[in-house]
């Protein structure tokens, strides 16, 4: 089966001056840690928000300071060698720069010296950001091919409040692996649904029914098919996970809101990956709360819809509709009948009384199943890696027919 190319590549750092720098250092901390050649450039201001031996220490590599000009041209040298060119903050006079070519420093002279993909993450005030001159400005990056990724708003060192925050580390260390992932044929361009996390069904004004899925597993899942070149919706019930970067996500509560946010959207979709551990039964609802000295205890209950039944009986020939299950016992065998007894094309099962694994955990183990007695041992891993494995089997799938 082809894999994605998650090999560590060299990529140039560039720090500007703003207070957001400081976000530089766990940025770098992150890309170096998941085996990333990463080199730094600061900006004369950069270097004095965040010193470049720390910047050293994190990425193991001498940092290039734009006011340490010694002739060497090692910028021009790093700039055909590296992978990636990425900026994190890029301030409203640094943008400038980029946006009309300007080459007075370093960084700039970096810029205009790489061929290869650029990433932008901007950090500065919120009427800096506004500003017309400043959106034209990033409309010409974007226009250049740059990716400009904004990050949320929120507090601002100035007191405001409001967009113009820098991207937090993690969302960086994040857009950094899509860029360099390289797509999967099968998967580039495909229009895939994914489910993650639990439902929760409302017993009272107080109370619910719900598991105890994390949806760990569906957010690793949408974040590899959307680094295979997918386009993703991710329809999550609550979860308290980071969601992904340049995923379409939906958030549910029920199980009555999941079915309906899916199967309004599965015509539209290539695939359709159920991962999210929806509620079997829901509680009739009471409308004020239950008081102990009035409820007997007893719960009526009623089936709710089976997504994926539903999903396997409407299916066109020409989607792939994957499963999972959540067994305790006999887990291939239960699985298969699952597989069979709903037209799925893939079914992927894991033994919930593992104590090394399951709904909590960060790993997993899992088998695949699909069609003709497939079945395959994926073995026990991260759901980072676990995710990297079903997708390459779904891009099989995709592309040849067959598993």
């Amino acid at each position: 089966m082809e894999t994605q190319n998650r090999l560590g590549s060299r990529i140039a750092f560039g720090v500007c001056g703003g207070i957001a720098a400081y976000k530089a250092a766990e940025s770098v901390r992150l890309l170096s840690q998941a085996g990333h050649d990463v080199h730094t450039i600061t900006t004369q201001w950069g270097a004095r928000f965040i010193g470049p031996l720390t910047l050293e220490a994190l990425s193991g590599n001498p940092c290039i300071s734009s006011d340490a000009i010694d002739g060497s041209m090692r910028h021009i040298a790093l700039m055909r060698e590296v992978d990636l060119l990425l900026v994190a903050p890029l301030t409203a006079e640094t943008l400038a720069k980029f946006a009309h070519g300007h080459a007075d420093h370093l960084l700039t002279q970096s810029y205009l010296a790489f061929r290869g993909p650029v990433v932008v993450f901007p950090a500065m005030n919120t009427a800096m950001l506004e500003h017309p001159a400043t959106q034209r400005n990033l409309d010409q990056l974007r226009a250049d091919g740059v990716r400009v990724i904004l990050g949320e708003s929120g507090a601002l060192a100035c007191g405001e409040t409001g967009p113009g925050r820098m991207a937090e580390p993690e969302l960086i260390a994040e857009v950094v692996e899509s860029v360099l992932t390289q797509p999967l044929p099968g998967l580039k361009g495909a229009r895939v649904l994914v489910t993650a996390g639990p439902t929760r069904e409302a017993l009272d004004p107080v109370r619910y029914l719900t598991n105890r899925s994390s949806g760990r597993m569906g957010l690793a899942l949408a974040r590899a098919l959307r680094n295979a070149g997918a386009i993703v919706t991710l329809v999550h019930g609550p979860i308290n996970e980071r969601l992904p970067w340049g995923t379409e996500n939906v958030a549910v509560t029920s199980a009555a809101q999941m079915a309906d946010a899916v199967l309004s959207r599965a015509d539209d979709q290539d695939v359709l990956v159920l991962c999210a551990a929806v509620a079997d039964y829901a509680p009739v609802y009471a409308a004020q709360k239950l008081k102990k000295d009035q409820f007997d205890g007893q719960l009526k209950l009623n089936r709710t819809q089976d997504i994926l039944a539903s999903l396997g009986q409407r299916k066109r020939t020409d989607q792939i509709l994957v499963g999972f299950a959540a067994e305790s016992e006999n887990v291939t065998a239960n699985a298969r009948r699952k597989l069979e007894s709903k037209n799925l094309d893939l079914i992927f099962a894991n033994d919930i009384s593992r104590p090394d694994g399951g709904f909590e955990g960060t790993e997993n183990a899992l088998f695949a199943l699909g069609p003709n007695g497939f079945c395959m041992d994926l073995g026990h891993h991260s759901k980072t890696e676990l995710a990297t494995q079903i997708t390459s089997i779904i891009n099989t799938k995709r592309t040849t027919g067959t598993l």
